[in-house]
Order: C-alpha cells, then sequence, then structure tokens
C-alpha cells in the first residue's frame, strides 16, 4: 500500500486510494488513467512480499463497491 500511495505521487495521479477494508483495498481511479492503474496495482500488490506460493491479486472495477465484485 506504501509502495502504491508513493508510485501515485511520484506519477503525480488524479486516482487516489481511498480505504482498506480486511483484505482489500479501495480505491478511486481516474478514468484516463484506468489500465495503467490497475496495473500498477496489481504488479505492486502481487510483488510485496515474495513467498513460496504467489499471491493472486484480483482487481473489480465499478462504480461502488457492489460493483467491483
Amino acid at each position: 500500500m506504501i509502495n502504491i500511495h508513493k508510485k501515485f505521487e511520484e506519477m503525480n495521479c488524479k486516482s487516489k486510494m481511498l480505504l482498506q477494508v480486511h483484505d482489500e483495498l479501495v480505491f478511486d481511479i481516474h478514468n484516463d488513467e484506468l489500465e495503467d492503474m490497475k496495473k500498477l496495482i496489481q504488479d505492486e500488490m502481487q510483488n510485496a512480499y515474495q513467498m513460496t506460493v504467489p499471491l493472486d491479486v484480483e482487481v473489480g472495477i465499478g462504480q461502488n463497491w457492489l460493483e467491483a465484485h
């Protein structure tokens, strides 16, 4: 999460990380940044910690939390 926040700042993104709910992160992503942010978030979270089993990260998109599931 910290790395994502730093990269958002470095890239001067309009998108923002809003909150964490258990094992989920909620973002407000600007439409013209959507594809780049999806890749960045998924890459950062999958590689946040090296483990013997891979970390699986799913990205859901919607106007609200329910739609994103």
